[in-house]
């Protein structure tokens, strides 16, 4: 294989090559020398984060530290992880855009994804590829017809400084996103063994993967497939870079919201490469690059623009803590702005999307659209009490990751023993005040990403959508609209509570 080209293996085996983009090659040359990936992910806000960690990312402060890094270290490419879409107040409102195009002025020259990529749907996914100046990978996210999800490229293999090095990107836990059933996950492991076996053999002295998984994935990849010499992935801290080693061979992650760098060297033969890492960080510091400095103001004012119209006021404050273990009063008006903007008989909202509270007094879109910053649409569904039922239930088990995925609940009333074995919990469903009814047919509102199963929940998959389309109200409108009706008179009461009844485990 020539070095530089693009191999994409397509369904039923067939391998299709192409040149790849001229940035992405590093001056040829024969030999070995030390090969340097630099390597972010986690890209949700422009400018810098501020909190309790400090100062940190921004994409001014990021492409001074990635030039002086390409200053030392000539030939090095910039590679960038995934999650650039959702996730936060800024990827909620702009969705990617911006961040795409000023990454790219960052040097990124290939990305891979994360699942926060897919927040507002697979196509606009696509829309993030096309509008891209780099290229993106993917291994494992495959289209309705076994294709490389965007008709993608599964590996790459680049020459950096002399060296070929071959890339997979592998993303994980893509139930927790909203792609529509239209994008399907493949198992890692058989992913990367297959890529990094092709890559091998098309003279890959070293292969890297970039990764959006836990670190016990993480671990079980390198443990399983032995071809790869690294991994890089996703943010298991705000404020510490974290590096493991499997074998000698690292687990690399950087700073959340482009808090650090890493940098990654390749050393060594081909069959004992060597691989070390160290972390740049990107605080206050470091300088910005004056150009992007002027694109992240002009964002933060478009932002604050966008979200300073009033909506309405609260009479006390309504917090997220709890949402996902219990009733909350954020829980019950945000399911009831769902079922009022569908007029639907019941609502459905996972306590885990209820990103952050409301506090007491005047409330401005930005502050519903930190509530719910994903931008999916409240749909209108027709779902069996039997389907309904198995929902609750299942929002009553514990989430891969650990955490509670209760249900937040309108129009409806529930009970449910905790300490009774899983699936077993809920005791009883009443509907509008009669018995839920197993052969009824009833009219559920939920986000976009719900009524396609995500999170888990599969038995929602399976209903029929009613009105689909654009007429869909946005979450985020769906609660500012509620929040106006309830404050025309003035601020408005929380919700009552008394719609979850939960017996304490133990």
């Amino acid at each position: 294989m020539v070095a530089g080209e693009v191999v994409t293996r397509r369904p039923g085996g067939r391998t299709a090559r192409g040149g790849l983009l001229a940035l992405l090659l590093a001056a040829a040359g024969c030999g070995g020398g030390e090969a340097t990936v630099l390597y972010v992910n986690d890209a949700h806000e422009i400018a810098p984060v501020v909190d309790r960690h400090g100062e940190r990312g921004g994409v001014a402060r990021l492409k001074t530290v990635v030039d002086r890094l390409r200053r030392e270290r000539p030939g090095a490419l910039f590679v960038f992880g995934g999650d650039l879409a959702g996730g936060t107040l800024f990827g909620g409102v702009f969705r990617g855009e911006p961040m795409v195009d000023a990454l790219a002025r960052a040097g990124v020259s290939l990305a891979s994804f994360g699942q926060h990529d897919f927040d507002f749907g697979a196509g606009h996914a696509r829309r993030l590829v096309r509008r891209s100046a780099f290229a993106w990978t993917t291994a494992n996210l495959v289209e309705a017809d076994g294709g490389p999800f965007a008709g993608l490229p599964t590996r790459r293999l680049l020459r950096l400084s002399g060296r070929r090095v071959g890339f997979v990107g592998l993303t994980d836990d893509f139930e927790t996103t909203l792609q529509e059933g239209t994008v399907r996950q493949e198992e890692l492991v058989p992913a990367a063994r297959r890529e990094a076996t092709a890559l091998k053999r098309e003279g890959a002295e070293a292969v890297v993967a970039l990764t959006q998984a836990s670190p016990d994935v993480n671990e079980r990849l390198l443990r399983e497939v032995p071809l790869l010499d690294a991994i890089l992935t996703e943010e298991q801290s705000e404020s510490a870079s974290v590096v493991r080693f499997v074998g000698g061979r690292p687990i690399a992650s950087p700073c959340g919201n482009l808090g650090s760098v890493v940098a990654l060297t390749l050393s060594g033969t081909r069959g004992a490469i060597r691989a070390s890492v160290a972390a740049h960080p990107v605080d206050a510091t470091v300088p910005p690059d004056p150009a992007l400095a002027e694109t992240e103001r002009r964002y933060t004012a478009l932002l604050h623009e966008r979200l300073s119209a009033p909506i309405g006021a609260l009479a006390a404050p309504l917090p997220a803590e709890g949402s996902r273990q219990h009733e909350t009063g954020l829980g019950n008006l945000v399911a009831d702005a769902f079922r009022e903007a569908t007029r639907a008989d019941v609502a459905l909202v996972a306590g885990s999307s209820l990103r952050a509270g409301l506090p007491a007094g005047t409330l401005t879109k930005r502050h519903a659209v930190a509530v719910l910053p994903f931008g999916n649409r409240v749909v209108l569904l027709e779902t069996s009490g039997a389907a309904l039922r198995a929902t609750l239930e299942r929002g009553l088990g514990v989430s891969p990751r650990g955490s509670a995925s209760l249900l937040q609940v309108s129009g409806l009333t529930y009970a449910a023993d905790l300490s009774a074995p899983a699936g077993e919990r809920l005791l009883e469903v009443t509907v509008g005040g009669a018995p839920l009814r197993d052969d009824a047919l009833y009219r559920v509102a939920a986000s976009s990403h719900l009524a396609a199963g995500g999170d888990g929940f599969a038995e929602l998959a399976s209903s029929r959508r009613l009105a689909p389309g654009e007429g869909e109200p946005l979450d985020a409108d769906a609660l500012s609209a509620c929040l106006g009706r309830r404050a025309a008179a003035g601020p408005a009461a929380p919700p009552l509570p008394g719609r979850i009844s939960l017996r304490p485990t133990g």
